[in-house]
């Protein structure tokens, strides 16, 4: 199955053009914590797990390097979502919406 992706650089566009969107971190708590992307939810990523997302919603997933958000998109599919992984993950974003927590 195909992972449809979407490149970091063009993260803030594609937001722009969906709003509504959901953006999900699939990255543990703590990772979260220090960074994310403005208006992001996290759920951590589990392989199996049900997500209890709004359908017909566009759903965009990132994690730390792109891999974990590519498995948790292909789950959402299955489940009926439509949703995008960011490819390269927050390591790649360098977009207005990073946020930083904690950092001296």
């Amino acid at each position: 199955m195909d992972i449809p992706l979407i490149s970091p650089r063009k993260l803030d566009q594609y937001v722009d053009r969906y709003p509504g969107i959901w953006i999900v971190d699939v990255r543990s708590g703590e990772e979260y914590r220090r960074s994310h992307i403005r208006h992001a939810v996290n759920i951590p990523y589990e392989p199996g797990q049900i997500w209890k997302l709004p359908r017909g919603k566009e759903i965009v997933v990132y994690c730390e390097r792109g891999a974990t958000s590519m498995a948790a998109a292909r789950e959402m599919i299955r489940q009926g979502y439509r949703a995008v992984s960011v490819a390269g993950g927050i390591t790649e974003y360098k977009g207005r919406n990073l946020e930083f927590f904690g950092q001296s």
